[in-house]
């Protein structure tokens, strides 16, 4: 052994093992793979698609080669951040590799394009989504609780006589923040602007004359309706483009969803109690 010990071919050896295994852990057992980076003509080709989309020209010599400097920097410094592990924790890092992933499952799930059969029979299950609702178009007057307190009731009501006899509806009330004309709206959009009461309200009133007081989230309102425009049931072929986005777009959904919960399924969840705080 002693003998086997003194031989220059061991002490080679041996120097051997200890430079391999001191590059080993200076490198974080990095591959010679993960210490290369390539800047392969895709990439190179997204680094000037990136380009022209921002500039809107096609990048120089001197752009292309300060753009492969800034790629090579990011891998770099992204490469030494995962191999000291400053992306575990870290909820942007996930957020953005998720949404990176959602990317390639959209890429992955593409939809066949359908035939007018299909495109009927989802249209009749979804026909609501696509009919058109009715809309109205009214003038309002408004009555600030700021400005009346106690008195607001009254002072409507008494405008309202004033419009009965034909006083000009512009001449009354107070300045309102929005609009006091409105045009062809459906209820949604009055809900939103006013609430569900003033527009469930206001969808119920007769055309041509002035209302009751009505009131809303800012206040009392007199409300003439001017027109009426019925809601319609869609058809078909004159929807048939609008109706195909649509199909088009669930359908990939759908995939989306299911692709993103086959890939779930491959892991073991486990929930901690929230009772016991483990």
């Amino acid at each position: 052994m002693k003998k086997l010990l003194r031989e220059p071919l061991v002490h080679f050896l041996a120097v051997g093992f200890l430079v391999f295994f001191a590059n080993y852990f200076w490198t974080g057992g990095q591959s010679v793979d993960d210490q290369t980076i390539a800047v392969s003509d895709s990439v190179l080709a997204r680094l000037d698609d990136s380009w022209i989309r921002t500039t809107g020209r096609k990048p120089s010599a001197e752009d292309r080669n300060g753009l492969i400097a800034q790629y090579v920097q990011e891998e770099a410094l992204a490469r030494e951040a995962q191999r000291l592990g400053l992306a575990e924790g870290d909820e942007i890092i996930k957020r953005r590799l998720a949404q990176k992933m959602r990317f390639m499952v959209d890429r992955e799930e593409a939809v066949d394009e359908p035939s007018d059969s299909e495109l009927e029979t989802w249209f009749a299950e979804n026909r609501d989504k696509f009919n058109i609702a009715e809309r109205r178009s009214f003038n309002h007057v408004y009555f600030s609780p700021e400005q009346h307190g106690d008195g607001l009731e009254g002072k409507a009501s008494a405008a309202l006589l004033e419009l009965q006899r034909g006083t000009n509806w512009q001449s009354l009330g107070d300045p309102f923040m929005q609009k006091r004309t409105y045009v062809t709206v459906p209820q949604g959009e009055v809900t939103r602007a006013f609430g569900p009461d003033f527009a469930q309200a206001i969808f119920a009133l007769p055309k041509g004359q002035w209302s009751k007081p009505i009131g809303s989230a800012f206040g009392l309102h007199l409300v003439r309706i001017e027109a009426v425009d019925q809601a319609a049931q869609a058809d078909f072929s004159a929807n048939r483009d609008r109706i195909r986005d649509a199909y088009m777009e669930t359908m990939a959904e759908t995939e989306r969803q299911e692709e993103i919960e086959r890939i779930v399924g491959r892991y073991d969840v486990v929930v901690s109690n929230p009772e016991s705080g483990k």
